[in-house]
């Protein structure tokens, strides 16, 4: 990848690296989960919502409405696990290597 994210200790997200597409001007909030995909991130605020942010050509930033526990990034794609235990994936689907 070519930038990388992480959640401070005060909950606020740091983002470094690449940004032609905006991928790493982290929002405001704080969070429990960052993931840093190919020219997307995604975080997970503190209440469970799931937000994506940077270049979106495939849908990989918009986050399915629902409360998530952890997020997953690749080049085109995210899944996140719900608060439920089940797991959701967003983005390109068409990817097969």
């Amino acid at each position: 990848m070519n930038h990388s994210c992480g959640v401070r200790a005060d909950g606020s997200i740091a983002c470094w690296g690449l940004n032609s597409f905006d991928q790493s001007d982290a929002p405001a909030g704080t969070f429990k989960a960052v993931a840093a995909g190919f020219l997307h991130s995604c975080g997970v605020r503190t209440d469970g919502t799931a937000i994506c942010w940077g270049y979106n050509n495939w849908g990989q930033t918009e986050a399915p409405v629902g409360r998530f526990e952890a997020v997953s990034s690749g080049w085109a794609h995210n899944c996140g696990v719900r608060a439920d235990g089940t797991v959701t994936c967003w983005g390109n689907n068409n990817w097969k290597q």
